[in-house]
C-alpha cells in the first residue's frame, strides 16, 4: 500500500526557468499602468454586459473590455456580498500585485476603489481557459507533454509568489506582517481546491496553496473536475477516486482517457506521486512549491527520453 505522505527530498538552490513551449497562449507583453474612471469601465463593459464575462468564481466576475486604443484587458469585478470582509484583502492584493513580475502571471493594469466598487483590471490573456482546453472545446485535445508543460509554468508562478510575495496564491491573504506564516480568515474559496486544514482551523499557510496546487494537477492529468456532480458514489471526489486506483497501481485508469498517446507508466508513477504529495491531508506532510517544479522538471526530462526512444524506433 502506498502512502500519500511520503517526503520528497531537499532542493537544489537554483530553479531552471520554464520555456512555456506548449503553453495556451504566449506570455502577455507587458504594458503600461492604465487609469480608467468607473464611468469609463461601466461603459466598455456595457454595464457589466454578460455577454462579455469571460469566468466567476466565489469572489467575483471576470470580463473582457476592449479599449479605445486597442488593447484588450480584463477586469474582476468583487462580488457586493463580499465588500465588508474583503476590504483588507483587496487592498492587501492591490499592494501585492504591483510588485509582481513573471512571464507566467498576468500584469496588473489598474484597479478601482470606489464607493461599492471593487475592480482589478489586468492584462487579457487570449485562446479560452484550461478548462475549455481539457473539455476539447477548441477543437484540439491537449497531449501529454502538454499538460506536463502547463503544469511546470502554473508550478513556476505559484513558487514565485511565495518567494517574492509570502502567503499569497489561490488563497488570498489576510495580513500584510511580512513574518507571518500563518493567516487566521474567514474567506472561501472555489469548491474542491481549498485545503481541508483551513475548513478545520480557519488558518492558511503556503502549503493551502501546494493542496490547491494539487488538485489542479490532478484535473490537469485526469480531465475531470475536482468535483464531479454528474457522477455518483465514490466517483463524485475526483482526488478520493484517483487516490483508490493510484493505490492499487492503476495509473493509466487516472489518465484522461481523451488522450489517444501511450504515456510510460513510470512516469505517471511519478507525476501521481507528486500530486498526491501535494494533497497530502496534513500539511507537514506536503512539499514546498520550489520543490514540486524541481520534480517536474525532473519528470519533463524522462518523459523527452520516452519520446526519444520511442521516435527512434519507428
Amino acid at each position: 500500500m502506498r502512502s500519500i505522505s511520503d517526503r520528497i527530498p531537499s532542493s537544489p538552490l537554483r530553479v531552471p526557468a520554464s520555456p512555456s513551449r506548449f503553453s495556451l497562449s504566449s506570455p502577455p507583453s507587458r504594458n503600461d499602468p492604465l487609469n480608467l474612471s468607473l464611468e469609463t469601465v461601466i461603459k466598455l463593459t456595457r454595464n457589466f454586459s454578460p455577454a462579455l464575462m469571460i469566468g466567476e468564481s466565489y469572489f467575483g466576475k471576470a470580463y473582457r473590455m476592449d479599449l479605445q486604443n486597442g488593447l484588450i484587458v480584463a477586469i474582476k469585478r468583487a462580488r457586493k456580498e463580499h465588500f465588508a470582509s474583503l476590504h483588507a484583502e483587496f487592498k492587501n492584493e492591490i499592494a501585492l500585485l504591483k510588485k509582481i513580475e513573471h512571464r507566467n502571471l498576468v500584469q496588473l493594469l489598474g484597479y478601482i476603489d470606489k464607493g461599492n466598487e471593487r475592480i482589478v483590471i489586468t492584462e487579457f490573456v487570449a485562446n479560452g481557459t484550461l478548462r475549455e482546453h481539457l473539455d476539447g472545446l477548441h477543437g484540439l485535445i491537449l497531449g501529454f507533454g502538454q499538460r506536463l508543460e502547463i503544469a511546470i509554468d502554473v508550478a513556476h508562478g505559484l513558487t514565485y509568489l511565495h518567494l517574492y510575495a509570502a502567503d499569497f496564491g489561490f488563497a488570498r491573504i489576510g495580513s500584510t506582517d511580512p513574518g507571518q506564516s500563518e493567516i487566521q480568515t474567514d474567506v472561501k474559496g472555489t469548491a474542491g481546491y481549498v485545503d481541508p486544514e483551513y475548513l478545520r482551523t480557519n488558518y492558511l499557510t503556503v502549503k493551502s496553496d501546494v493542496f490547491s496546487y494539487g488538485i489542479l494537477l490532478l484535473e490537469i492529468l485526469s480531465g475531470r473536475r475536482p468535483i464531479e456532480v454528474n457522477r455518483g458514489g465514490r466517483e463524485k471526489i475526483t482526488v478520493r477516486w484517483a487516490f483508490e486506483r493510484y493505490n492499487k497501481g492503476n495509473v493509466q485508469e487516472i489518465l484522461d482517457p481523451m488522450l489517444t498517446e501511450a504515456v510510460n507508466e513510470d512516469i505517471l508513477n511519478k507525476i501521481f506521486d507528486v500530486m498526491f504529495q501535494c494533497v497530502a491531508p496534513t500539511r507537514a506532510d506536503r512539499p514546498h512549491m520550489k520543490e514540486v517544479v524541481e520534480k517536474l522538471w525532473k519528470i519533463r526530462r524522462d518523459y523527452a527520453k520516452t519520446q526519444n526512444r520511442a521516435e527512434g524506433s519507428l
